[in-house]
């Protein structure tokens, strides 16, 4: 199994227990489990897949993709929580992992394909991004992209530290590792110090 592979099944696997750990919170049915594990898993790279022509879609061609996703889905389902708060925490930071690991790969995989680096950088965050967004609408929430959370800022961050990377021929392996790292590090200071993005202030017309 190539590094790049072994990340994307790390990033399946992390974004489908942030699903997997939402359904928890709805009390879903181990059914509900599997959809909210496969939605982040999955929906993002589907979208960038269509978008850039791939055929067929990464899933449909490696069933594994799924089945990690369902496996991550079980493990959750299954598994026994003692600590208030601690399936909350735990998907805060699934989620952080898989949008890190996410952003690079799906940047990696646009600049193969020759979109060039901004829209590679674009899709990128989005193949990181969207999922997540499927995941929180069905679970009647308000996405993390659309709230004051430094979120898709630091899938920004990794898609361009990867493209910067890229750009210096330090290799995939090298390039994906620090645009990984530069992504993970920048969501987990903003979870850690509560940063966040400055919003509108009401104003008076």
């Amino acid at each position: 199994m190539s590094f790049v592979y072994s990340l994307e099944m790390l990033g399946t696997a992390a974004f489908a227990v942030s699903g997997a750990l939402a359904a928890s919170r709805k009390r879903m049915d181990i059914f509900g489990f599997c959809v909210l594990a496969l939605m982040p898993a999955v929906g993002g790279g589907t979208i960038r897949d269509i978008i850039i022509d791939r055929v067929p879609v990464f899933w449909v061609s490696d069933n594994r993709y799924v089945a990690v996703a369902i496996i991550a889905a079980l493990v959750v389902f299954f598994a026994p929580y003692r600590q208030p708060g601690s399936r909350q925490r735990l998907l805060v930071w699934a989620d952080a992992l898989g949008l890190a690991l996410f952003a690079a790969l799906g940047t990696e995989i646009c600049l193969q394909h020759d979109t060039g680096p901004l829209v590679a950088i674009m899709l990128g965050v989005t193949t990181a991004v969207t999922g997540g967004m499927i995941r929180d609408v069905i679970c009647n929430e308000i996405p993390l992209i659309l709230s004051r959370e430094i979120y898709a800022t630091a899938a920004f961050v990794s898609s361009v530290a990867y493209v910067i990377a890229d750009r210096l021929a330090l290799g995939d392996t090298i390039s994906l590792t620090i645009g990984v790292i530069t992504g993970l590090a920048v969501r987990g200071l903003a979870i850690i110090y509560n940063w966040s993005l400055p919003s509108f202030g009401s104003r008076e017309l």
